[in-house]
């Protein structure tokens, strides 16, 4: 009766595996279907426009500029280095892996086989360089307006504790 139970856990363990397998391959093929790794590349460029942008805040002189210029040589190297897809692709395997059923890996890896699916694709990048550009518009309304509640919370910080 052991044996026979072992048997039984051993196979369902191996089917187990196998289907955890098969689903982490699906996983593979829909980040490759959906060009996940060119996303990384979007971020590259948005970052590099993020701190180009940090440059002109920081308001760099033109001697200064080489400093700045090897401050984000240094910058996107490190994180090209840290932050690749193939340092990435794992993680990313993992985490639709626990998140998507087989089935809706199949679906979604379906529609970005599709003609529509390799529309969205190709239009990713310029839908995200737009969508980067309003996020960064509302930014810069928007920092002004906490850096005026900050300086509003020192002010009471400061009141209470002469108080005390």
């Amino acid at each position: 009766m052991r044996k026979a139970a072992a048997i039984a856990l051993g196979l369902l363990l191996a089917v187990n595996v196998h289907a955890q397998d098969s689903k982490q391959e699906s996983v593979e093929a829909l980040l490759e279907a959906s060009d996940a790794d060119a996303m990384v590349d979007t971020l590259y460029s948005q970052m590099n426009q993020m701190i180009e942008g940090m440059g002109r805040q920081l308001g760099i002189k033109p001697d200064e500029q080489p400093m700045f210029d090897a401050y984000m040589n240094n910058v996107f190297t490190t994180m090209k280095e840290d932050m690749s897809w193939a340092k990435m692709k794992g993680p990313m395997i993992e985490i639709y892996s626990k998140h998507y059923s087989e089935e809706e890996v199949q679906d979604m890896l379906a529609f970005y086989q599709s003609k529509s699916g390799q529309s969205m694709v190709a239009k990713m990048p310029a839908v995200m360089a737009d969508s980067m550009q309003v996020s960064q518009q509302l930014l810069q309304a928007f920092l002004p307006k906490v850096q005026v509640m900050a300086q509003e919370l020192q002010v009471q910080l400061q009141n209470h504790r002469t108080k005390q």
